[in-house]
């Protein structure tokens, strides 16, 4: 088999950065003007099409996001976190992070915010459910707050390193992906489904895909490979699913003597979760053959 194109690996980047500012893993904010040294809150978030972050909150009293005022833009750090849905296992697939300004709204600006926001340009349909709902939710309860995140930059740590990110280039590739694969929103079921889908092709099926890979006969990349020294012996001979989407999917390949971490390219997009499994054991399908004639 002869040697693939490497894909483009920033295309991946932006897109997981997207994802994650869309509404995807959990978020904190850290107003560390007011005070460096007090925790991070947690809050549900969402995007706006033009690239502005809602943030809803029940911040405790007298903590710095209680305590700021309404319509005053006060600096803060966001901090999102995307763990793997592969069970028994902590595994961090992404982390964004970016700095910006924090604007709580109230009355008639938060009812004109959240009305605005619900059009079909929102990016929160990227993550299936609409992140919105749960903002809306928070912001309406006792003590909730609505708040507008505007930053210009973000930083993006995901197994294939570490990038920064204009927002602007978030939503050009955005609109590209959404003409490519309109219908690619998946539901947190759909996610779940997906990593049980990657999981039921097989731990010899999936070594065979990580092979393909590192030989450069499979359309991916290696990421990382690194000794395996302090991995639980339980976790050596098996293969993980990190990260899925509708691209492609991320894997990290354990073994007694290091960990490998890597991504599958689908080649071209997925217009559902249903059709992870097919693809990925097609794949699969190419690649095992190989392997097992290996003398």
């Amino acid at each position: 088999m002869t040697s693939v194109q490497v894909p483009d690996i920033m295309q991946r980047a932006r897109r997981t950065a997207r994802r994650l500012l869309a509404g995807s893993g959990s978020a904190a904010v850290t107003a560390y003007r007011i005070d460096p040294s007090a925790p991070a809150a947690f809050v549900a978030h969402a995007m706006r099409a033009d690239g502005r972050i809602l943030v809803a909150a029940c911040p405790p009293q007298g903590t710095p996001l209680a305590i700021a005022p309404d319509d005053v833009a006060v600096d803060i750090r966001l901090d999102v976190t995307l763990d793997a849905a592969e069970p028994g296992v902590r595994i961090t697939a992404a982390t964004a992070h970016l700095l910006g300004s924090l604007t709580w709204v109230e009355g008639e600006d938060r009812a004109l915010l959240l009305a605005s926001s619900r059009a079909s340009a929102c990016h929160c349909a990227i993550v299936g459910e609409d992140p919105l709902e749960r903002v809306r939710e928070i912001a309406s309860g006792p003590g909730g707050r609505l708040g507008v995140i505007a930053c210009e930059r973000v930083m993006l740590h995901c197994v294939s390193g570490v990038s920064s990110h204009d927002i602007e280039e978030i939503l050009d590739i955005d609109s590209a992906d959404a003409a490519a694969a309109p219908s690619a929103s998946w539901s947190p079921q759909e996610i779940m489904d997906a990593h049980e889908a990657v999981s039921a092709v097989g731990q010899l099926g999936l070594r065979a895909v990580c092979e393909a890979v590192r030989e450069g006969q499979m359309l991916g990349w290696v990421c990382s490979s690194r000794p395996a020294v302090g991995v639980c012996p339980t976790l050596w001979d098996r293969t993980l699913c990190v990260d899925v989407d509708a691209h492609g999917v991320t894997l990290m390949s354990i073994t007694g003597e290091e960990v490998t971490t890597l991504v599958v390219s689908f080649g071209q997009a997925l217009a559902d979760a249903g059709e992870v499994g097919p693809a990925l054991e097609k794949l699969a399908s190419h690649a095992l053959p190989q392997r097992l004639t290996r003398p």
